[in-house]
């Protein structure tokens, strides 16, 4: 299998990138989440809401990138949960990688995903992320993210836990980065096509 390719130049860790964007959004130095995919049902923000919301009034903002018509939807059931949940539309690829530098952590509901091309993106960036297990999430992620049933409480549990330990933080950042450099790079996509089209030129 030839794996969907990142740019790993731009999507890469990048502290001051980092610190930019939360300066540019209010954020200061305190915890936040990012969610990144349409604004569409599939997404399942309303089950990333609801598994949110069991973290309690402490929890952190979720700041989520992208576009689609659900966007009022969300807004409205994260305003009914007490949630500070702001959307922040489409990012071009510069700005969407200073998001991903910033983030505590990167949260992930749908679990029918193909590839996952924003978990790659995370990972290349260096930063942790939670998903619901299913379909190719575990092969993106292997043993460099957390993957959780799909069960709002494990789910807010597991990232409870997360939030709660640094250090583990960083190493899952770490593992993550070099995840996507072994597996998600354009270079290693190029090589393998190159090889793909010299089989399929040697069996004609």
């Amino acid at each position: 299998m030839i794996y969907e390719a990142v740019d790993a130049e731009r999507f890469r860790p990048d502290a001051a990138g980092g610190r930019a964007f939360r300066e540019r959004h209010g954020l200061g130095d305190r915890p936040f989440l990012l969610a990144v995919g349409a604004l569409e049902r599939e997404k399942r923000y309303d089950w990333l809401l609801d598994a949110l919301a069991r973290l309690g009034p402490q929890g952190p903002p979720l700041l989520v990138c992208g576009e689609g018509g659900f966007a009022g939807l969300i807004r409205d059931q994260a305003a009914r949960l007490g949630l500070d949940a702001r959307l922040l539309g489409f990012l071009a690829p510069v700005e969407l990688a200073t998001a991903y530098n910033a983030a505590t952590c990167v949260v992930h509901a749908c679990p029918v995903e193909t590839f996952g091309l924003a978990l790659a993106e995370a990972m290349a960036c260096g930063r942790p992320v939670v998903a619901v297990a299913g379909a190719a999430l575990g092969e993106v992620l292997g043993d460099a993210g957390v993957l959780t049933s799909d069960d709002p409480e494990q789910y807010a549990l597991a990232l409870a836990e997360l939030l709660a330990d640094p250090p583990r933080r960083s190493a899952l950042g770490s593992a993550a980065r070099r995840r996507a450099i072994e597996l998600f790079s354009l270079e290693r996509m190029g090589r393998e096509y190159a090889a793909a089209l010299e089989d399929a030129k040697n069996a004609s």
